[in-house]
């Protein structure tokens, strides 16, 4: 364990002496599951030529670019050189 570990919070509060065994009521999806990535989208495109059948065959900055835009709906940034990488 590291000095993170020791100056943490301590998680007693997220815990109690009972167990809860009231029975919950499932969420239904708000989205339908079967229309997330729309076929006349440019990242259908870009994703029909991507092969996911094996491990690294993609090259890893365009998987990189096209799950930067998916999820923050912008650019990615450009990449910041390390000192390390020179």
């Amino acid at each position: 364990m590291t000095h993170f570990d020791a100056g943490a919070r301590v998680m007693t509060a997220a815990f109690s002496d009972r167990p809860d065994a009231t029975p919950y009521a499932a969420e239904k999806p708000r989205i339908p599951l079967d229309e997330r990535n729309p076929a006349a989208t440019p990242a259908a495109q870009r994703a029909e030529n991507l092969r996911l059948d094996e491990a690294d065959e993609n090259d890893d900055d365009e998987m990189n670019d096209m799950l930067w835009r998916a999820i923050r709906k912008d650019a990615p940034p450009p990449p910041v050189r390390s000192i390390f990488g020179r």
